[in-house]
């Protein structure tokens, strides 16, 4: 009976999760969805953390199960004729439909539990994820005459690809996207000649807004505190405290926490732009120069991008964001990919790469540090060469 409580109360609490936001998972607000006291909650998960990671076990086997009556259902049925690209078109656009919002969902979580107690098994569902996932795609009947190293590009770009697509709000442009990139990627791996796309038109470069010191102090740190707790992890005094200020000073400027999340959204808004529009030094030649830091550590700036990412998805407050980063996808891996001698390609191709590098990044995370550059670099190098070489 205890067991099926603590189920009925992680399943509730996993509904909740993707119907209204991660934000909106308290203990009352489960158990009131779980329909059972909030004693009940405290009893079977202690805290909030413990709470989050059976909800992240929940939200990750329910995509296991979308994926295994999926691959049932293909391997049930004749192989699809002629490229792989349809197929897997048609396969991640059920998924993003079906699992989109968790699949989002689970980087989230994890994120918000780095740096608490249940860190330990959020890391570790972390990495059965990815296990599963790339499994699932290198296992497609369509994909089973390819060599190892195309498979693996497949699976990659078809996991990176869910976070970058799910910006897209509408569905019919989601599948369009899709579509598109997953073709272009057939003909990449193919060899077949490319005729590059024009490049849609980038925003305008963006002024900085002008604060008084405090309060840029406050936006600075929360764009480094969210790649560490992700945005529901944010409170007025964990920022003040990573700002080293007074709560009161935080709450002076900023009387709700949504408030700083919209002021720190536009500064890294302006800053996401203007790092693509304006002249800037050459990025590095190598992958793990652009992903870690100096102490092999994801670099900071990106772990805020992507925690500002995810939110954007799904926060109405964050729309502008969102249609910045839908603007710039692939923008950024086309500048790289150039300097690299890569000149040909295009936005579809940085999409590609973009959703390319995005798991392996993840896998690296997952390696002692000492081995992480290697790693990153080593399977780059070899992807890029056969997708553009």
């Amino acid at each position: 009976m205890a067991g099926n409580a603590a189920s009925r109360i992680s399943d509730a609490a996993a509904r909740l999760c993707l119907d209204a936001g991660l934000g909106h998972v308290t203990m009352r607000s489960v158990a009131t969805a779980a329909d059972v006291a909030p004693s009940a909650v405290v009893y079977h998960f202690k805290t909030r953390d413990r709470l989050l990671a059976a909800m992240l076990d929940r939200i990750e086997d329910g995509i296991e199960a979308w994926r295994a009556a999926t691959a049932a259902t293909l391997n049930a049925g004749p192989v699809s004729p002629g490229g792989p690209g349809a197929l897997v078109s048609a396969v991640l656009c059920a998924l993003v439909d079906a699992q989109g919002l968790a699949t989002v969902a689970v980087p989230e979580v994890i994120r918000a539990l780095r740096t608490t107690d249940s860190a330990d098994r959020a890391t570790a569902i972390m990495a059965r994820a990815d296990r599963r996932a790339d499994a699932f795609w290198q296992s497609l009947p369509v994909l089973a005459g390819l060599d190892d190293e195309a498979r693996a590009i497949w699976a990659a770009v078809a996991q990176g690809l869910v976070s970058l697509i799910m910006l897209d709000r509408v569905t019919v442009t989601r599948h369009a996207r899709i579509i598109e990139v997953l073709m272009r990627l057939e003909d990449r791996l193919c060899g077949r000649a490319i005729m590059p796309a024009a490049a849609p038109a980038l925003p305008a470069a963006h002024g900085l807004a002008e604060r008084p010191a405090g309060k840029q102090q406050i936006v600075e740190a929360t764009i480094r505190l969210s790649g560490k707790v992700g945005i529901d992890g944010l409170t007025h005094r964990n920022i003040a405290a990573e700002a080293g200020l007074s709560v009161a000073s935080t709450t002076y400027f900023y009387p709700s926490k949504d408030d700083i999340v919209v002021d720190a959204a536009h500064e890294l808004q302006a800053r996401a732009i203007n790092a693509v529009v304006a002249d800037a030094p050459s990025p590095p030649e190598i992958l793990s120069r652009i992903a870690l830091d100096a102490d092999g550590h994801e670099r900071a700036d990106l772990a805020a991008l992507a925690a500002f990412a995810t939110a954007a998805v799904r926060l109405p407050d964050l729309h502008e964001l969102a249609a910045t980063f839908r603007n710039l996808r692939g923008a950024a891996s086309v500048q790289w990919l150039a300097g690299r001698g890569f000149a040909r390609a295009d936005r579809l191709d940085g999409i590609i790469w973009s959703a390319a590098t995005q798991p392996l990044i993840e896998r690296a995370s997952l390696l002692p540090i000492p081995q992480r550059a290697a790693f990153l670099d080593t399977i780059s190098a070899a992807w890029m060469q056969r997708l553009f070489g």
